[in-house]
């Protein structure tokens, strides 16, 4: 599926978006359109939505939605759901989306992204070939698998922010692929540097974890190298001084179990 993914640029998208977003407004009625391969966008103005007698107050975002194509593993992504969900980046859309970002946010302009995520996978996919990074594709998390060590991203997320940056499909999947190599990077270096350091200790790596044994002195220490993601240089600090202490340390108080996890 990868090689039928038009290369189609974050430029190139923004551009259909504003085209689209000008003509739901001038025609104050439903538009929809497939903004590049797999990835459609419907808007409906707010006076079509309230201002005329429907069975339902969305019944013509229901009608849009009902006349799209059969997907593979369709993902609906409501951006003012989005928004009470606090996951659109306000401040990315007002930069390529100019006035009508305050149409969205204000629900003048109601906006449905509809996302083939098979689609996604197969940009992934396409992105990780040859970095020998096993990918179990699942909603709403990922799974990536490089040796002993894995990782995961937020597809719900990833797609949030495709939204609100207006970025493409092969750049959305670039985007993660890359902060999912990279923390696999940080995980494999913060690995080698702390068994090299503390080459006394056995160690390993096991559920997540980075599992630091001494065997002399019956004392092990689990540390779930997850906790890189967020602050790689201050968590490895912090992992060093609890190494260091249990390390220099002479004897265990009896209050102490012989076992820490952190």
């Amino acid at each position: 599926m990868a090689s039928v993914i038009r290369q189609n640029s974050t430029a190139t998208i923004r551009e259909r978006w504003l085209e689209l977003m000008q003509s739901s407004s001038a025609a104050q009625s439903v538009v929809h359109r497939e903004i590049e391969t797999g990835v459609h966008v419907i808007l409906a103005p707010s006076c079509v939505l309230n201002g005329q007698r429907y069975d339902a107050p969305d019944a013509p975002m229901r009608r849009a939605l009902a006349s799209l194509p059969e997907m593979a593993r369709p993902l609906h992504l409501s951006l003012a759901q989005l928004r009470r969900c606090h996951l659109m980046q306000e401040e990315d859309c007002r930069i390529w989306m100019g006035r009508y970002a305050a149409d969205i946010a204000s629900s003048r302009i109601q906006a449905m992204v509809v996302l083939d995520t098979a689609y996604l996978e197969a940009a992934l996919l396409d992105r990780l070939f040859g970095s020998e990074v096993d990918m179990r594709f699942n909603l709403p998390i990922a799974t990536f698998r490089r040796g002993e060590l894995t990782d995961y991203a937020n597809l719900l997320e990833a797609a949030a922010r495709m939204v609100s940056g207006g970025w493409s499909l092969i750049d959305t999947a670039n985007r993660v692929a890359q902060e999912v190599l990279t923390r696999l990077e940080t995980y494999a270096e913060a690995f080698v540097r702390l068994s090299s350091l503390y080459s006394d200790a056995r160690w390993r790596i096991h559920n997540n974890t980075f599992l630091m044994e001494l065997p002399t002195r019956g004392i092990s220490l689990a540390l779930r190298y997850w906790e890189l993601r967020n602050d790689a240089k201050g968590t490895l600090q912090t992992w060093k001084y609890w190494i260091e202490s249990l390390i220099e340390c002479d004897s265990l108080d009896e209050s102490t179990p012989p076992s820490y996890a952190a």
